[in-house]
């Protein structure tokens, strides 16, 4: 005859077990072979996220940097003389007008690089943060199911 409800007075038994001398100590409950669960277990921070959100915005803060230093840079190539003048060639102009073309090249692209990149960032860690919450779960989870036990977490 096989009884139903052990998982019930398993639970039952879990749930009133507060006085456990070692908080890392399994909870052996019934006879032998049954469910050994731990004691319940204080779930930490999921910190990470959190991580990922910090380095996504420095990462738009620097972004939004080079795009005003690349519009500086701009400006600066606006103000260069169209003709010679008593102290600049046309080959210094040329020069000139040439190296600041590439450097405001190079810090737009590297603007919006960088805007890329931390939205992304940020994006991702309130995904993760909307998936897995503000605590993390244990990493295996033993729950006593109707005809065996079910075990879940992360493998």
């Amino acid at each position: 005859m096989r009884r139903r409800g052990g998982a019930v007075l398993c639970a039952v038994l879990v749930s009133t077990q507060g006085f456990a001398a070692d908080p890392l100590e399994p909870i052996v409950v019934g006879p032998s072979p049954m469910v050994v669960l731990p004691p319940p277990v204080k779930r930490p921070i999921n910190w990470e996220p959190f991580i990922l959100t910090g380095a996504g915005a420095v990462m738009l803060g620097i972004g939004v940097w080079r795009l005003v230093e690349a519009e500086s840079i701009f400006q600066r190539l606006r103000a260069i003389p169209a003709s010679p003048t008593a102290d600049m060639t046309n080959e210094m102009i040329v020069t000139r007008a040439r190296q600041l073309a590439e450097d405001g090249k190079f810090n737009t692209g590297l603007g919006w690089v960088l805007l890329g990149l931390g939205a992304a960032a940020v994006g991702g860690s309130l995904l993760w943060v909307g998936t897995e919450g503000l605590l993390k779960d244990p990493i295996v989870r033993v729950v006593p199911g109707p005809g065996g036990v079910v075990v879940t977490g992360q493998f």
